[in-house]
């Protein structure tokens, strides 16, 4: 007979510390023992004399009564942030926020579907690279600084306007040059933003669309983007 002396769940504190307590012998033998217990529960589990049935039973209860502290404090958390969040009340978000959030969700949408960003395996394709592992050297570019990258739902996208198709379709040198100047600052969303946007040092044209033709012109804007930043 196999008893599991169980406290009941109001009891719950002296659950936590102690925990449920294992009783294995005969009925006799786990009886004197109950007759000492202070436990108001207990629960008996029978079984016919198999000693591999018996083994086993007793580890799957050992290991059930080791873990049950665990799980009534977390359950006991659960109910506690169930009860805070009910008495909450709801977050309010300015319209200012609201009204940026939409901006960025216009100008990541602008990005995505002007069809300049293709993932890693499609820029290796261009470059000419193996199909056994199609990401590594855009990645490698990226983690060199001759590249960046957009993540959309956990993929990153590299910016075809970056790549220089007279060199098979490697990174222009002004890219690094470009991502040198605005450093950490900017992110590759950011990144991807300044590329795209109307540039004032340009003569309102975007810096992307000058790589090729006026590198030395978006090293400069992007110089001048840094400096206006600083003197604020």
């Amino acid at each position: 007979m196999w008893i599991i002396e169980d406290m009941h769940m109001a009891h719950a504190s002296q659950l936590l510390k102690n925990g449920p307590e294992v009783l294995v012998g005969t009925g006799s033998e786990v009886s004197r023992r109950l007759n000492r217990s202070s436990a108001r529960r207990a629960i008996a589990v029978t079984f016919t004399d198999d000693d591999e049935q018996s083994a086993v039973l007793e580890d799957v209860v050992r290991k059930t009564a080791k873990f049950l502290p665990h799980i009534v404090r977390q359950r006991q958390q659960e109910s506690l942030e169930r009860i805070v969040g009910a008495l909450l009340p709801d977050i309010a978000i300015p319209d200012a926020a609201l009204a940026q959030a939409r901006m960025l969700v216009d100008a990541k949408a602008t990005i995505l579907r002007s069809g300049d960003f293709l993932p890693a395996g499609e820029i290796a394709k261009l470059a000419g690279y193996s199909d056994k592992n199609p990401s590594a050297q855009p990645n490698k570019w990226k983690k060199d600084g001759t590249i960046f990258a957009i993540r959309h739902k956990g993929v990153d996208y590299f910016p075809l306007y970056a790549l220089d198709p007279d060199e098979n379709y490697r990174p222009y040198k002004a890219v690094a040059k470009v991502l040198h100047v605005l450093g950490a600052a900017k992110t590759g969303w950011e990144t991807a933003f300044w590329f795209a946007g109307l540039n004032s040092f340009l003569d309102d044209r975007r810096p992307q669309d000058l790589l090729a033709s006026d590198p030395d012109n978006v090293i400069a804007a992007a110089k001048d983007e840094v400096e206006g930043v600083q003197h604020g």
